[in-house]
């Protein structure tokens, strides 16, 4: 996971994959994919906005505090969380705005530095500045344990938007 995207030797998804009954968002160099119950593809020039409004964003303290209190539930055996957060992601199109639920990446959630770094990552994709490969050529070469903390993840598309600045 970098930021709000989930990358993996299948690709880049925004959002984590999609539950049983639910809908993905998948990000390729030609455009933007959903899949899942609902369905749409478009192509970056097709698309004049992409955004996250409600992914889950706590201060480092809190994210902490939720995560022990997570962890401390679960293991009285009150059990945790049985599904990951959902969040709204905007699609702008010239035609119109549409609105697709996926699952947040992030337990228990995102930093908002991480938030607004991705949006502008997402906004480089739109005006074809950079395209999601920079994300999975990241993840092929890359070492990359399952999951980075959130600094690390700030500090990735740090780099990614540096890397492609003046393309």
């Amino acid at each position: 996971m970098a930021g709000l995207f989930w990358v993996d030797g299948k690709g880049c998804l925004l959002g984590a994959p999609p539950l049983r009954d639910g809908t993905g968002i998948r990000l390729t160099d030609a455009g933007l994919e959903v899949f899942g119950t609902e369905t749409g593809s478009w192509t970056w020039e097709q698309v004049e906005r992409v955004t996250v409004v409600d992914a889950p964003v706590r201060s480092a303290f809190r994210r902490g505090l939720s995560t022990a209190l997570s962890f401390a539930t679960t293991a009285a055996g009150f059990g945790g969380p049985e599904e990951p957060p959902l969040m709204t992601v905007r699609v702008t199109l010239a035609e119109g705005e549409r609105a697709y639920e996926v699952p947040s990446a992030a337990w228990p959630a995102y930093s908002e530095r991480e938030v607004a770094l991705s949006h502008r990552l997402l906004d480089r994709f739109t005006s074809g500045a950079a395209r999601p490969s920079l994300l999975t050529g990241w993840w092929r070469v890359s070492d990359c344990p399952v999951a980075l903390r959130p600094a690390e993840r700030e500090a990735l598309l740090e780099e990614l938007l540096e890397r492609w600045a003046g393309r």
